[in-house]
């Protein structure tokens, strides 16, 4: 029978080394950042809508031939100026476009209104008693009772504006009859204001108007808005022929 015998080592040299240890696994893993890419809004979604004072202030600027509305197109424009400097809206050239042509529109009708005024104080011309010089082209209005003209319209519902001075002595078609001024007070309207007119024409011309004189009409012409009124309140009074042209005064 064989013995295994094991040779003797040599004793290690050098203090006993430790067996390495491994260490568990951490229990915490610690989240790597992923990067986010931006997401791209549509510049669409971004830009919000239109103010609508803004598109309120272009349109009346594109109107603004029509008296006031230029004023009201300087009015929307300055407020949505205002509101868009939030950013959350747009309309800021549309704004800036109806303040211009409001102005301009507003200036405009202005000095139409000054240069009207301007002609119009100017009297038609007389001789040195006072009487009307035939022949003229003169706004109805200028016009003085007992003054004779030309030029109504045929339509007796039609505007009178500019007609041709007559000597009262040569066959016309009406004469002024009186100028009345109406009460005072904000506009009416354009029924009431007429009503007023034929009113105080009515009583105004009646004690004037010969008993003798041919057949007549009696139409008047008014301040029909809101302008005109504040301007002059004043009403022409005009006794037209019924039938063609006639020489000589109607009043007494």
């Amino acid at each position: 029978m064989l013995l295994a015998v094991t040779p003797d080592l040599p004793p290690p040299s050098g203090p006993p080394q430790a067996a390495p240890v491994a260490e568990p696994p951490s229990a915490v893993t610690q989240a790597v950042p992923t990067p986010v890419t931006p997401y791209a809004v549509p510049p669409a979604a971004t830009a919000g809508r239109v103010n609508s004072l803004a598109i309120a202030a272009l349109c009346c600027g594109l109107a603004a031939f029509v008296p006031l509305v230029g004023v009201l197109a300087v009015v929307f424009g300055a407020v949505a100026l205002n509101q868009l400097r939030s950013g959350f809206q747009r309309g800021r050239g549309r704004a800036i476009a109806g303040i211009v042509l409001g102005a301009v529109g507003t200036v405009g009708w202005a000095a139409l209104v000054v240069i009207g005024i301007a002609t119009g104080g100017a009297d038609p011309a007389r001789d040195t008693a006072g009487k009307l010089a035939p022949a003229q082209t003169v706004s109805v209005q200028d016009l003085k009772a007992g003054d004779c003209f030309d030029g109504l319209p045929a339509d007796p519902n039609a505007a009178v504006d500019q007609v041709t001075t007559a000597a009262c002595t040569t066959p016309h078609q009406a004469q002024i009859a009186a100028v009345v001024e109406l009460a005072a007070g904000s506009f009416p309207g354009d029924a009431k204001a007429a009503d007023l007119a034929d009113q105080a024409c009515g009583h105004a011309v009646d004690p004037v108007v010969r008993d003798d004189a041919p057949g007549l009409d009696l139409s008047y012409v008014y301040p029909n808005d809101s302008l005109t009124w504040r301007l002059d309140r004043h009403a022409t009074c005009i006794l037209a022929f019924t039938s063609g042209k006639h020489a000589g005064s109607v009043l007494r």
